[in-house]
């Protein structure tokens, strides 16, 4: 009794000294402008000495184009020659230890507890996903996705050990059904009017391409991505559901909104993302804004530029096909630019039932973020927008937002090397371009080991 009153005490403490810090940031007027995204004492102060080398070294090798180009076949050379423990230990000190967030709850918690201490939270995803490439050797089991499932949900878990009651996790589709199916739903849904208001599983009961078993298969799905919604609607969270390649994101997003509508009455629960490189997305969030308002449900999702442009264009290329994509790099971000104010024209407009995230790792796209929001009079803490990066990415964006009250989070995959691999290697081949003038996050790196070691 007396240990569950100190207990008690000690909370109530912790929840004052939480409250204050709280309102001492709502009661001062953040100067957007003048946020240092140079400040490597703020950026990189919670890592080591080795963590800052092995960040340069990361950061410095993925700079060379014809390396990242051969990093699928370097690493699975490496793994042959050097055996599992060896080569386990190399990615570790190396490409997993920089954007990985460890293999299980223990090495999880010890990183969530030093980002927690800079106002930094976590947004957990444990790496699962499938292509039509690979859907061969799965061959549309249905228990290796209830066995993904089963993951999603102790993922869940996992987050609300850690941040409960504010956890948050991401999912990709992929995980929970073959790919075969999903570009199946994704070609039904496509050849339908946009005014169609039949669900997915109404329309793939109908479709001719869909057959008897595979239609058990998107029932199943359906039920799988329920109970992880579910799940995380017990335990108070959100979920991200990730984007993905055009000739699933279709279906995709069709299931998202239909997630929306149904779990996003009272609060935000289920999360969608917009890929600002296709050239539809635009159209396509103005539409969903237009289907929320009139379904009266909170919509939430996070804007993105892209993460599959190369694998989108040799597509089209190959197949003789419109590229869905935008043909440079102004006209993506003239697009998330928009994209962001017409968000903050609906929350104007609707009661702030609307909640965005800016996940870039573009500077002047956080800025523009930054003085929009200046410049319509939303502060930080309004739980309007949210600023996300990928773990190991731009630290010194998202520390110095924190750093102020902004709402930030890390993207942070987690699991075992060998299940990350694929996402590593195709995060740092569609990230070349970054890596390649991603000078200044090298040079702060060297410039915090140098300041580091002096001291």
């Amino acid at each position: 009794m007396l240990s569950k009153m100190i207990r008690q005490c000690k909370l109530h403490r912790v929840q004052i000294v939480q409250q204050y810090i709280r309102s001492s940031v709502s009661n001062t007027t953040t100067n957007y402008e003048n946020i240092r995204f140079d400040s490597i004492s703020t950026a990189y102060g919670y890592k080591s000495k080795s963590e800052l080398f092995r960040g340069w070294l990361v950061f410095k090798l993925c700079s060379y184009k014809s390396l990242v180009n051969h990093l699928s076949q370097l690493l699975a050379i490496s793994n042959t020659i050097l055996g599992q423990r060896l080569f386990g230990y190399i990615m570790r000190s190396t490409l997993y230890g920089h954007f990985a967030a460890g293999t299980d709850q223990h090495e999880l918690k010890q990183i969530a507890e030093r980002l927690h201490k800079h106002g930094v939270k976590l947004i957990l995803d444990y790496c699962m996903e499938s292509d039509l490439a690979n859907s061969k050797q799965q061959k549309t089991n249905e228990e290796i996705y209830d066995e993904n499932m089963l993951r999603a949900l102790k993922n869940t878990q996992t987050a609300a050990e850690l941040y409960s009651p504010s956890e948050m996790t991401a999912t990709k589709i992929t995980s929970l059904v073959s790919p075969n199916i999903l570009q199946k739903l994704n070609q039904i849904i496509e050849e339908q009017e946009s005014s169609n208001t039949l669900t997915i599983f109404e329309l793939a009961s109908k479709a001719s391409i869909i057959n008897k078993e595979e239609l058990f298969e998107v029932e199943h799905f359906l039920e799988r991505i329920n109970r992880i919604i579910q799940e995380v609607k017990n335990h108070n969270g959100r979920i991200f559901i990730d984007a993905e390649q055009s000739y699933f994101q279709t279906a995709i997003h069709k299931l998202v909104l239909e997630l929306q509508e149904r779990y996003n009455r009272d609060r935000f629960i289920v999360y969608n993302t917009y890929q600002c490189y296709r050239k539809t997305t635009l159209d396509t969030l103005r539409k969903d804004l237009i289907h929320a308002k009139k379904h009266g449900f909170n919509i939430g999702y996070k804007l993105v530029r892209g993460a599959y442009m190369d694998q989108e264009r040799k597509r089209a290329s190959k197949l003789h096909t419109i590229d869905p994509i935008h043909p440079n790099f102004t006209a993506t971000t003239e697009s998330y630019h928009r994209a962001f104010i017409e968000t903050l024209e609906y929350a104007k407009n609707n009661n702030n039932k609307v909640h965005v995230f800016v996940a870039s790792h573009n500077e002047n796209t956080v800025q523009f973020a930054l003085k929009t929001m200046k410049s319509r009079n939303i502060k930080h803490n309004d739980g309007l927008v949210s600023f996300g990066t990928l773990l190991g990415m731009c630290d010194y964006l998202a520390f110095p937002l924190a750093s102020v009250g902004c709402d930030v989070y890390k993207w942070a995959p987690y699991g075992p090397i060998d299940r990350l691999l694929p996402y590593l290697i195709r995060r740092a081949q569609e990230n070349r371009a970054i890596f390649a003038k991603a000078e200044k996050d090298r040079q702060l790196h060297f410039k915090a080991l140098k300041e580091r070691i002096k001291n």
